[in-house]
């Protein structure tokens, strides 16, 4: 898989997202060479105000800007009122977060890390839920999804 590929063909998908780009991720996905994994923010109940929220996020993924060539990620902000719920989706090179993304991003341990199963069809349709911000996602209302590329 060319990460940079990956992240052309997302970034360019205007229409038909699901046909194109969500597809053609599962095309490019390898399975040996990079991991996916889903993340849940742990402090949710503190996540009252939006924008506090939307911050909170913003400054992670401004954080992990180390990771730029190792990395993609979607982060949901979930919820039409507080508290809102924080969840994201990363794919990362090879098969465990690189060590130095866990020893230099202080926020890493403010998620919950759950290496994703994609022999689970489940867990395979909630990765292209994320990537292409479907809405609801998991019966809630998004209030904002960001992406890191």
């Amino acid at each position: 898989m060319v990460l940079d590929d990956w992240k052309r063909l997302y970034s360019n998908t205007k229409s038909n997202f699901r046909e194109v780009a969500i597809k053609g991720f599962w095309d490019m996905y390898d399975p040996e060479g990079f991991s996916l994994w889903f993340c849940d923010y742990k402090y949710n109940d503190e996540n009252m105000v939006s924008f506090v929220t939307l911050n909170k996020v913003g400054g992670f993924l401004q954080r992990m800007d180390l990771a730029r060539k190792y990395a993609f990620g979607k982060m949901l902000i979930c919820g039409s009122e507080g508290p809102f719920k924080v969840k994201g989706l990363w794919l990362f090179r090879g098969p465990e977060i690189p060590k130095f993304i866990m020893e230099e991003v202080y926020d890493m341990e403010l998620y919950e890390w759950t290496k994703v199963d994609i022999s689970d069809e489940a867990q395979k349709e909630r990765v292209s839920q994320m990537i292409e911000d479907a809405e609801p996602f998991e019966g809630e209302a998004l209030l904002d999804a960001k992406c890191f590329k």
